[in-house]
């Protein structure tokens, strides 16, 4: 991804503690961990709620969304499919940091990232509620979004986009300012996200039991971000088959 190249020498080998101080944490070598982790723990948390396969209590309408537990679940479901995104930004904050507070950074940067997706993702799963309860079907609401994912692929000037959504900005190195500086960076990389990672939440949010479902459109997330957005046309043709297979 363009975020990890522009960390430039330091992502790979950050610079080493003073003579006489304690060397980095493992978190601040390794500042990846925290947005795997997380995403894996999501993963936990969901095959425990609704079982391996995900055909769970949600798998054909909602959850109680502003329930607890709904709240819980949306919040899961949003960690475990937008973690992996976030690791180029926690790379890129933490070894732009100064080494004694690069685990702190990338801890700061992934709690707004995260939590500003929650957000969003809250709202998305309004909308999604009202559009498979407009429908009286979750399976069919999800395929009709799902290929509209694979219609957004076929825009020519995604890839251009997609490159902008990793555009690093200027941390301070230290005070509150620094944490600050940390914050506004995931919320800005998480809004920056919503225009190519909205549908394909929408499309889970609609039947949010169904964690195989989750699963491939997580996985078609992660690709197109990866490649920033140039392969477009295989990725288009998933998410259309697994629009067909819902619609069966």
């Amino acid at each position: 991804m363009t975020q990890l190249s522009r960390a430039g020498p330091a992502a790979s080998n950050p610079r080493p503690a003073p003579s006489g101080r304690r060397a980095p944490s493992r978190l601040a070598r390794r500042p990846e961990l925290v947005p795997v982790l997380a995403s894996a723990l999501a993963w936990v948390v969901l095959v425990i709620a609704n079982g391996p396969i995900g055909h769970g209590h949600g798998a054909e309408g909602s959850h109680g969304l502003f329930t607890p537990n709904g709240i819980g679940l949306t919040a899961a479901m949003t960690i475990a499919m937008m973690g992996p995104l976030a690791v180029a930004g926690v790379r890129t904050t933490a070894f732009t940091s100064p080494w004694w507070r690069a685990g702190r950074a990338a801890a700061e940067f992934f709690a707004a990232f995260g939590l500003t997706w929650i957000v969003i993702a809250l709202c998305l799963a309004a909308f999604a509620e009202a559009w498979t309860g407009w429908l009286a079907s979750a399976t069919a609401g999800t395929a009709v979004l799902v290929a509209v994912c694979a219609l957004a692929q076929l825009d020519p000037g995604r890839p251009d986009r997609m490159t902008r959504c990793d555009r690093p900005m200027r941390l301070r190195a230290r005070g509150t300012e620094a944490d600050v500086d940390c914050v506004r960076f995931g919320a800005l990389t998480a809004g920056r996200d919503v225009r190519f990672c909205a549908l394909p939440m929408l499309a889970m949010l609609a039947l949010p039991g169904n964690l195989l479902v989750m699963a491939f459109l997580t996985a078609l997330v992660l690709a197109d971000r990866v490649t920033e957005g140039r392969r477009r046309l295989p990725i288009a043709a998933a998410y259309a088959v697994i629009a067909v297979v819902l619609a069966l």
